[in-house]
């Protein structure tokens, strides 16, 4: 881009010269596609209805699909017909098919199903519709708390263990040294992929899932067909009041601090200072904003999800949660990668 000059705008004011026209071309493409709604709505859509499942195993026509799926069929047909465009179905003479992605991301049984990440979008649908009103008066989610509502809450967590198991889950037990750790308390651990992780990683460890009785239930169900299933206790509670236990080595905090405000957040610091041993860590792994309000991950943007799902959510600043961490009384602090903070007991 050339430097600008000042140039006269329309009402013979000084301002910057536009960018050139092919800048302002790519500006526009990426300003529509920001603002467009429809496709990842029709995708919502067709996750819910199950529509990649029901082309699982052979092609079928769009009379057919909406036949299995007990739906319309011209509207069906309609949704189809957009899918086929969007590339995540073919249309051959036999009807229509799954591409790869579909068959691969999104048909229920595949073991890389993510779904639940679409679902949850859907059920956000109403809370997003009240984002300028909370913008413009401050109130609280119009859904209430995603934390307190049993449905939401167990598409979050179907939604964070599959994310976890296909992006999370392997860097993340890479990433932390449990030798010697011989128990650890994963602290809001919903659906238990990480404690599921840590086990089969480390053979004599023992993990407690500490979590809001849906939560449990969710977790309880995601671990029951794993061997490392005995080692791994289901404990319900609200971390925010209910004991946390004591003398425990590691105190794992996966995406929970982001869900309390700055007060909140100290507080359970604190709670989780007590609870460890003599030399214990608290392993903290989430979105941390840096000084100017953003992340290269998306941690503002992610930041306005908790605003309206949650009612004291936010990213917080690293520098705030490692002033966080000396005032709860960790004295050793340190940050291994961009989305862990360790505080140790001294």
């Amino acid at each position: 881009m050339t430097a600008s000059r000042d140039v006269p705008d329309r009402n013979g004011e000084t301002g910057a010269e536009p960018p050139p026209e092919q800048d302002l071309s790519a500006a526009l493409d990426r300003l529509l596609a920001d603002a467009e709604i429809w496709r990842p709505r029709i995708l919502m859509s067709a996750v819910q209805l199950d529509i990649f499942s029901a082309l699982e195993t052979e092609p079928a026509s769009a009379a057919r699909i909406a036949e299995r799926l007990g739906t319309d069929h011209a509207a069906t047909a309609r949704l189809l017909s957009a899918l086929h465009e969007m590339g995540y179905l073919a249309l051959t003479a036999d009807g229509y098919r799954n591409m790869a992605a579909a068959s691969a991301f999104l048909t229920s049984s595949s073991p890389h199903y993510i779904g639940s990440w679409f679902k949850l979008h859907d059920t956000d649908w109403p809370a997003w519709a009240g984002l300028t009103r909370s913008i413009r008066e401050g109130r609280e989610p119009a859904e209430g708390s995603i934390f307190h509502d049993r449905e939401r809450l167990r598409t979050l967590l179907l939604a964070a263990h599959e994310r976890a198991l296909l992006f999370h889950l392997a860097p993340t037990v890479a990433a932390i040294d449990l030798a010697g750790v011989r128990n650890l308390l994963d602290l809001g651990g919903g659906a238990g992929s990480y404690s599921l992780g840590f086990c089969e990683a480390n053979p004599d460890l023992v993990c407690t899932i500490f979590d809001l009785p849906d939560a449990i239930d969710i977790a309880r169900e995601i671990i029951s067909p794993y061997p490392m299933r005995d080692r791994i206790r289901l404990v319900c509670g609200d971390f925010t009041r209910d004991d946390l236990g004591d003398s425990h080595d590691v105190v794992f905090l996966s995406n929970v601090l982001h869900g309390e405000g700055p007060a909140a957040a100290l507080t359970l610091l604190r709670r989780i200072r007590a609870a460890l041993a003599p030399g214990g860590r608290v392993i903290i792994r989430d979105s941390f904003l840096e000084e100017d309000g953003t992340n290269a991950r998306g941690g503002a943007v992610f930041g306005m999800t908790l605003m309206i799902e949650t009612l004291e959510g936010r990213t917080h600043r690293l520098s705030d949660v490692q002033a966080m961490l000396r005032e709860a009384g960790f004295g050793e602090i340190d940050q291994p990668s961009g989305q862990f903070l360790v505080g140790r007991v001294s």
